[in-house]
Formats: C-alpha cells, structure tokens, sequence
C-alpha cells in the first residue's frame, strides 16, 4: 500500500514537472522556427477560444476538488485530531476557518506582488477597477531584454507560490485514489498555464536561455512542494495539527486561483462567456464522473459507496 502510494507521487512528480516543462518547451522551439507566428496579434482566435476554454474546464476541476474533496478531507483530519487530542477543541468551525485564511493568504501575496510590479514601474497602476491587476496584464515587453527579465522573474515567483502548495496539497494525500485525483485536476490547469507562458515568452526579447531557466524553475515547484508534503505526512503521523494546517491553508489557496486567478482574467477576454461557463461545467462534471468511479472501485473492495471514499478511510493512516 505504501509502495503504491509512493509511486503516485512520483508520477505526480513527473507528470507536473517533466511533463509540463515539455509542453511549455514546445512553443519556445515552434516559434523560433517559424511554426507558430511571432506576433500575439497574428494568433488565431479560434486557437485563443480554446485554450480559454481549456483553463475554465480546469478551473472547474480545481473548484470542485476542493469543495468536494480537499475540504472535507481537511474536516475529517480535524475530526480525528480532536478524538486524539492532537489539537485542541475550540468550538470553532477550524476547518473553514484554516480555508479561509489560506485563501486570504494568497490574496494578500498576490496584492503585495502587485505593489512590487507597480513600484518598480512594471506595470502601471489601474487600481482596482476590474480587478484589472491578474498576471493576464504581466505581460513581458518586447522593448527591453533586461525589463523582459525582471518580470519574467516576478510571473516565475507570483506563479510558483500557487504551484507550490497545490503540490503540498499533493503530497500530504494518504491514498493513491485520492493522488491521482488531485493530480488530474492540477495538471488539466498546469499544461495550459505553461504552454501559454511558454508562448509568450518565446514572442518577447527575453533570452531563450533565460526562458528555459525559468520555465525549468516554474514546473520545477511542484515536485518540490510534493515533497514538503510528503515531509509533513512524514512529520505528522504521531500529531495531526501540522497536517492540518496546510491542507486547510492549501485549499483555501487553490479556491483563490480558481476565482481570481482562473475565471476572473478569463471571463475579461473577448471570448463567448456561454462556452466558458459550459466548460468549468464540464470540468465540475469530469471530476464528479471520475468521484463516482472511485466510489464504485472502493464499494467493490469493501471500502464503502461513499463518493470520495478515500477521505474516510486515508486519514486514520496519517494519525494514530
């Protein structure tokens, strides 16, 4: 059982690192050989529907993951910390709360980004209107090599925190089902997110070199984040408040990438609304079909019909 847990990770490791380096990769190779066209504005809208559809599917995915999977997961290792007395009974909602603050977390990283790039003059400041301030308008200039670096760098870090605690979301799962599940809705996002980077920086002046390297440093965050996890699910097997912690921390991180980092800067695009919507409708539905697919795999090994039934049997491994 262990062994196969552990491999999931290491596929995880790989699917989000290795794999999304290639695909970001690929438009850096196509552009420099004339196969997809230097300039945004030459770029096929059909092609720009798609992949905004793509990224509202994995929004949906995402969403749905964590509403119906990572927070009661986060409940149920609440509940079991409580009757083992690994965290002390306040009478609070904790498990909402500690989704909250995670969500709050990122916002007020993702703010404080946004005062570093308006501060050191890369971009200019719009306020709040709109929200008009998502990595949607970090675009890198095509004027300056050295200006193309430094925000290239600042995408890097502002992309890197959310990568990295899905990927600690990742590694403290207890069941290869519930691994696989959270991979599938991390990688419908990541492959889209860094075919698009990888496009755009492949039309800017930045270095290629220079791309690579942060593209290599982007997918790279995610394996490093599942290790974290895995670190913690080491760490906290005799005491589940550190477990605890940063599973409520990551959900709530991943609702903020949904809302403002997925549908806000997709839903400002030129784009038909109706088929965004019906695609994140799509991903809800992908994500219940595969849920009810496991179900149906742990009833037939005596594990229960419940829809996530990896939530109620995983967690009692991780703390005793």
């Amino acid at each position: 059982m262990e062994q196969m847990l552990l491999a999931s990770k290491i596929v995880s490791m790989l699917c989000l690192g290795l794999v999304t380096w290639i695909i970001g990769i690929v438009p850096m190779i196509s552009v420099r050989r004339g196969w997809l066209s230097k300039k945004e504005s030459d770029a096929n809208p059909r092609v720009t529907m798609i992949l905004s559809c793509l990224m509202c599917f994995g929004g949906g995915v995402i969403m749905t993951s964590s509403l119906c999977h990572m927070l009661p997961d986060v409940q149920e290792v609440l509940e079991i910390s409580l009757e083992h007395g690994t965290f002390p009974d306040t009478g609070l909602p904790i498990a909402e709360i500690l989704v909250l603050a995670g969500f709050l977390f990122i916002y007020t990283l993702e703010e404080l980004m946004h005062m570093v790039l308006v501060c050191t003059g890369q971009l200019e400041g719009h306020g709040h209107e709109g929200h008009g301030h998502t990595h949607e308008n970090i675009e890198v200039p095509i004027e300056e090599s050295i200006q193309a670096t430094a925000r290239g760098f600042l995408i890097v870090l502002a992309l890197s925190i959310h990568d990295f605690f899905e990927g600690i979301a990742l590694g403290v799962e207890t069941s290869t089902t519930a691994t696989y599940f959270l991979l599938a809705a991390f990688a419908s996002h990541k492959v889209v997110i860094s075919g698009t980077v990888g496009l755009n920086w492949a039309r800017s002046q930045l270095n290629p070199l220079v791309a690579v390297l942060y593209m290599t440093v982007f997918c790279g965050i995610s394996p490093v984040g599942i290790g974290a996890g895995l670190a913690l699910k080491e760490a906290s097997e005799n005491g589940g408040a550190t477990l605890l912690v940063f599973q409520g921390l990551a959900t709530g991180s991943l609702l903020y990438v949904v809302f403002f980092e997925i549908l806000e800067k997709e839903r400002s695009k030129s784009i038909n609304g109706f088929a965004q919507a019906m695609s994140m409708t799509l991903g809800y539905i992908f994500m219940v079909l595969l849920s009810l697919l496991e179900a149906n795999s742990g009833a037939e090994e005596g594990e229960g019909t419940t829809m996530f039934p990896a939530i109620l049997n995983t967690t009692t491994m991780t703390i005793h």
